[in-house]
């Protein structure tokens, strides 16, 4: 029975600890807290905040129309003297500098509308679906900054353990290269020059793969660091582990009937037809004219002026009127407000159909999201059978090699069959992860315990 050297062991604990890399002994960001910071820092969501201020304000302005117009005016200045009556004056109007004095004018109105044929309750209809429609439309960014958070730590953990994996494989290459160039010095006959550059060959590719995944580790750990909005020196995860998620996935047919309606898109479109459709109506309302009741004050005095009581004498500077009046604003220029309703009745057939064509849409985007979550998760299985003989094929090459029965060609070989196998099965856990993430943000529904 072959006894297992110091050599094999070292290299089934390497293989372990590509498997099983241990957890980030500083405590750091997790998936939840990535995904909550990365919510609290994206600008898309603060223009979606602003976008609904926005929108609140307007459903305010369409309630304040209800209330009518208020307008104040206030002027002051200097006017010549006038003294007398129209029929008798001993001043000259010509006579402009003649004992200037100040005086004030001002006028208050208040126009309230009392009949608008449907035009107020149209644009606070509008600005009301309006709201409506912003929320969904930060819901639906919501739920893209969710998904790219994922990726890109499902993405980081996938990057990390794929270094741990090939920094391991390249150890097991030097000690490997060490122990030939032992041999060949002390002249043994198990190892030749041939073996030696063969395997400083397959070190150097082994080398190039960890300088590669490096570099995709440091520029995910950017990207993701950049999401959520730390610097990027001090920011790292504290599980590194990449696993299966833990997901609830229920029957296709479920998704297909509920998985359209709680998405946000289907919302932001069923409020922008409402809001469109009102729109159209204000538009409409414009044919019939406006019934209103104005109220107000108007007043003037000048000092250096003598007030007219004479009714038909007009003085432009000495006056007291309170208004009461109603009133009918219409705008016939028909030909406009046709051209405008049609404009309108235009964006609203627009809009209902792309709601045909999304509804079509997402349900081809849960059938594919659902199907690469099942092919994903069967790769699994097939991936890891797959490492688990590479494993055990890359222990007996390594107890060959480390026992002088096997040569170079062989060990690297072993190397590689170990290393692809397993960097297969991490590729396809990672990319069962973000395919359970992808069907999750297709059918509106988060599908792991992650609460954030």
């Amino acid at each position: 029975m072959r006894v297992l050297t110091f050599g094999v062991l070292a290299a089934i604990a390497s293989m372990a600890a590509a498997a099983e890399p241990p957890e980030a002994a500083t405590r750091g960001y997790d998936l939840t807290q990535c995904i909550r910071a990365a919510l609290s820092n994206s600008p898309d969501l603060s223009t979606a905040s602003a976008d609904l201020a926005l929108a609140r304000a307007r459903i305010s302005e369409a309630r304040a129309g209800r209330y009518g117009q208020s307008e104040f005016n206030e002027v002051l200045g200097f006017v010549n003297q006038a003294r007398g009556t129209v029929q008798n004056s001993p001043d000259d109007k010509n006579a402009l500098l003649n004992s200037l004095g100040p005086f004030t004018r001002l006028d208050l109105a208040i126009n309230i509308p009392v009949w608008t044929f449907g035009k107020l309750n149209a644009a606070l209809a509008a600005a009301q679906a309006g709201l409506e429609q912003e929320r969904a439309h930060g819901e639906v960014k919501r739920a893209e900054v969710v998904l790219s958070t994922k990726e890109l730590f499902y993405g980081l953990q996938l990057s990390r353990q794929l270094a741990l994996l090939l920094h391991d494989m390249l150890e097991t290459m030097d000690k490997a290269v060490n122990k030939t160039r032992q041999r060949l010095d002390t002249g043994s006959s198990t190892v030749t020059e041939i073996d030696l550059l063969k395997l400083q060959a397959g070190r150097a590719k082994f080398a190039k793969g960890v300088l590669e995944v490096d570099a995709a580790t440091d520029l995910t750990r950017s990207a993701l660091a950049r999401a959520v909005g730390v610097d990027v020196d001090t920011f790292q995860i504290s599980d590194a582990k990449l696993r299966p998620v833990d997901a609830t996935i229920g029957p296709l047919s479920e998704y297909l009937v509920d998985g359209p309606g709680r998405r946000p898109e289907s919302r932001q479109l069923a409020t922008g037809i409402t809001a469109q459709s009102a729109k159209v109506d204000l538009e409409r309302a414009d044919y019939f004219p406006t019934l209103f009741f104005s109220t107000g004050l108007q007043y003037a005095y000048a000092a250096n002026r003598q007030d007219q009581s004479n009714p038909f004498a007009y003085d432009d500077f000495n006056y007291f009127r309170p208004v009461g009046v109603v009133g009918i604003h219409w705008n016939l220029s028909f030909l406009t407000t046709n051209a405008k309703v049609e404009a309108a009745r235009a964006d609203l057939e627009r809009l209902e159909a792309l709601k045909r064509e999304a509804a079509s849409g997402l349900q081809l985007e849960i059938r594919r999201a659902y199907s690469d979550v099942t092919q994903s998760r069967e790769t699994i299985t097939t991936t890891e059978e797959g490492r688990k003989a590479g494993r055990g094929l890359l222990i007996l090459t390594v107890s060959n090699f480390d026992l002088g029965i096997g040569d170079a060609e062989e060990l690297f070989r072993g190397l590689g069959t170990y290393t692809e196998a397993s960097s297969d099965y991490l590729r396809a856990v990672h990319d069962y992860d973000v395919a359970v993430a992808t069907l999750g943000k297709a059918v509106g529904k988060e599908l792991t315990p992650l609460d954030y």
